[in-house]
């Protein structure tokens, strides 16, 4: 890390351990300037999440819309990190249990991301909520050796290639204790209320990675923060917003514009593009829950017409939380019989809402096509 880099407007000090320079942020809130575009930005992503919210608020079952929504997210923060699965991966694993790849890291981050909104209705959000989060989600997987569940005991830092040496760092986060310093201002801040909550989300992410207080699965973490700070702040009371998608398509410019406030303390360059995301994945999480909707009374009202059994009505609406469906995990989801879980799934095949996807007359596995591609928030064309 070249402190030359960092000009007088950083947000922060530098401090020398073993012959290495470190970065130690500054704690939040900065002072910030509420310029036009930034008021623009502020406006335009809140009108947005309060549409989401007011959906998700009126849905008759939230679980339909949740389910691919905090997987689709699983997906994408973990992509960011390297992971290669996809959300067909993961659905499959769910409906099989035979984990391919690196679906176990994406399992765990959704294993993590339904933990801490758990653990919200008894606890705040704090560091030791955060060290549970950080537990599940590390759990078998690599970096787990790390001190998996608690915060750092050694220096780490950000390299510009895999594998890179401290002195090719492209950022060294504070040393050991003030990390620990840093944490106990974060946390204080989490609890700001002076700020606009989706403001506190923005600039509490960026403090989180200035920061990286764990060996491994910071940026995770970091961005289940975001979808945790606003469930407790009821900004979003379902968990609807995958914001890791707006991060997964910018590329470089998500980390640029973090590292961009450390060096310059370009605070608005952040924040705008932080809420413009919002706006835009909020917008777009409307559209696919309309999407996901009509796909389901659609189904529903094939079936009716085909006076297809209850069983396969109630067979459709949990494709909407797996598309991939087997008949003895259908037979123990619906709490039917086994015979009864097959004719539901020849109803649906009747109507060509399954397909079998194996070929074999037993272990049979099939998938609702239609119900993972609107999942993923694709159209039929793409």
């Amino acid at each position: 890390m070249d402190p030359a880099s960092f000009t007088a407007n950083a947000p922060g000090r530098f401090v020398t351990r073993d012959g290495s320079v470190a970065f130690v942020p500054a704690p939040l809130p900065p002072a910030l300037d509420f310029t036009p575009e930034l008021v623009g930005s502020l406006s335009r992503a809140a009108s947005n999440v309060g549409l989401l919210a007011g959906m998700g608020r009126n849905l008759t079952n939230p679980t339909l819309l949740i389910a691919p929504y905090l997987r689709r997210e699983a997906v994408l923060s973990s992509r960011i990190e390297g992971t290669m699965s996809t959300l067909a991966d993961l659905y499959e694993d769910e409906a099989t249990g035979s984990a391919r790849g690196d679906v176990r890291e994406v399992r765990n981050y959704l294993t993590a991301h339904e933990y801490g909104l758990g653990a919200l209705k008894t606890l705040p959000l704090c560091l030791r909520l955060l060290r549970e989060v950080h537990k599940r989600l590390m759990l078998g997987v690599r970096g787990h050796e790390r001190h998996s569940g608690s915060f750092r005991s050694y220096q780490n830092w950000i390299g510009r290639n895999p594998g890179a040496p401290i002195e090719e760092a492209r950022y060294v986060p504070p040393p050991v204790p003030e990390m620990q310093a840093a944490l106990g201002d974060f946390e204080i801040f989490l609890h700001d209320d002076a700020l606009p909550p989706l403001v506190v989300a923005a600039l509490a992410h960026y403090q989180f990675e200035a920061i990286h207080p764990f060996g491994d699965g910071n940026g995770r973490v970091g961005r289940l923060l975001v979808s945790l700070l606003l469930h407790e702040r009821g900004v979003l009371p379902q968990p609807l917003l995958y914001i890791s998608a707006y991060f997964e398509r910018s590329g470089a410019e998500y980390h640029d514009r973090l590292l961009r406030v450390s060096t310059h303390g370009d605070w608005l360059g952040w924040l705008t593009y932080f809420l413009d995301g919002v706006a835009i994945q909020a917008q777009a999480a409307v559209n696919d829950a309309e999407r996901l909707l009509d796909l389901q009374a659609r189904y529903h009202e094939r079936l009716s017409a085909s006076r297809a059994r209850q069983a396969a009505h109630q067979l459709v609406d949990q494709l909407f939380i797996n598309p991939y469906v087997a008949a003895p995990r259908a037979a123990k989801a619906l709490g039917v019989s086994p015979p009864t879980a097959r004719a539901a799934i020849r109803d649906l095949q009747a109507q060509g809402i399954l397909r079998e996807l194996t070929g074999r007359k037993w272990g049979q596995l099939f998938l609702a096509g239609e119900v993972l591609q609107a999942a993923r928030g694709e159209t039929e064309d793409d």
